[in-house]
């Protein structure tokens, strides 16, 4: 069974446990892209980096070719929160990405957040996650995921409990990541259905269910999550298995 999280590669002795069972993941935040959406928003993500907001200037910024974001002045290359999470996603993506640019987009990540911008905070805890651009800080990480959940972005739900789930920066608290992933899923996050329907299959935190993990499976498979997708799959054969004993003379 795999689980999706903020990051596929982890980083550093706490996670090591953790890392087997990881895969797929999250992104960036952008606009008009799935596995977050505002919760008053209806729009769904599907690439890796995400930039949430709406608007002719989002189109126009996502215009920007890395090259010309390099080009940008890098102590004020954006107006707004949305304009700065944008040009970040941007440099952050990059697929030449210099060490310079991560350094900038968390910059930029930060400033946005510090405005109140929910999905750059997520970025930012990202960022500090899997220390682009910034060292490495989980209790920062899991400090921006909270401001990204709190300010309405359902994929920072999601990533917190995957700290609080295997211990990153702070003890495991399998009920503290139930609880996220839940209010995640409830809120559009296709992570957060995925992780909260392996929690229901191995039965941690939770009563074992199979059929509530085969919905919640089935529910980040439709909202886009290859991760979902496989458990789903994953998920069926054992039951088939059981019905084939129970029809055994």
């Amino acid at each position: 069974m795999r689980q999706s999280t903020s990051n596929p590669t982890q980083h550093g002795n706490a996670s090591a446990a953790a890392s087997s069972r990881v895969a797929g993941g999250g992104g960036w935040s952008t606009a008009g892209e799935a596995g977050g959406p505002l919760w008053n928003d209806e729009t769904r993500t599907g690439r890796r980096w995400i930039i949430a907001a709406s608007g002719l200037g989002i189109l126009a910024s996502l215009a920007i070719a890395s090259a010309a974001a390099r080009s940008l002045s890098p102590a004020w290359p954006c107006d707004t929160p949305t304009q700065c999470n944008e040009v970040g996603a941007h440099h952050a993506q990059a697929p030449d990405a210099q060490p310079e640019d991560l350094a900038l987009a968390a910059r930029l990540f930060k400033r946005a957040c510090d405005q109140g911008h929910a999905p750059a905070c997520n970025n930012l805890g990202l960022a500090y996650q899997r220390a682009e651009g910034v060292p490495q800080d989980y209790r920062r990480a899991r400090a921006s995921f909270e401001r990204a959940c709190s300010g309405g972005f359902a994929e920072g739900c999601s990533n917190q409990g995957a700290l609080y789930e295997h211990g990153l920066g702070v003890a495991v608290n399998v009920g503290d990541a139930q609880r996220l992933y839940s209010q995640a899923c409830r809120r559009g996050s296709a992570l957060g259905c995925s992780n909260l329907g392996v929690l229901f299959k191995e039965g941690r935190g939770v009563t074992p269910d199979r059929e509530a993990a085969a919905r919640l499976f089935a529910e980040a498979c439709r909202a886009g999550s290859p991760v979902g997708c496989s458990n789903l799959f994953l998920s069926e054969p054992p039951a088939a298995a059981d019905r084939d004993r129970t029809q055994e003379p």
